[in-house]
């Protein structure tokens, strides 16, 4: 007998001696288990995608995306000031 089969014997004696509690609570766990494969796969999916890009959009994606992150949080910060002078001017 290969170890797959002996292993998959194991687990079926295990199985058959637990109680309805614990076999919801390995269901779900396997459940659990299938989620996160199929995640993973979906994900994996998307890996491809990426090659046929330009490299300058993959750069603006990746390597400078802090550079755009920071310039737009200037460009709020300094929208703010101005509309905080405007006010204070008004009254």
């Amino acid at each position: 007998m290969n170890v797959k089969n002996r292993l998959r014997n194991s687990l079926i004696k295990k199985i058959q001696q637990l109680s309805t509690d614990k076999l919801t609570e390995i269901n779900n766990l396997l459940n659990k288990i299938e989620n996160q494969v199929e995640s993973k796969q979906k994900t994996l999916k998307l890996a491809g995608t990426w090659k046929d890009l330009d490299q300058d959009v993959f750069n603006n994606l990746t390597i400078r995306l802090h550079d755009h992150r920071l310039i737009s949080n200037n460009e709020k910060h300094y929208t703010a000031i101005q509309n905080l002078k405007i006010e204070n001017w008004k009254k």
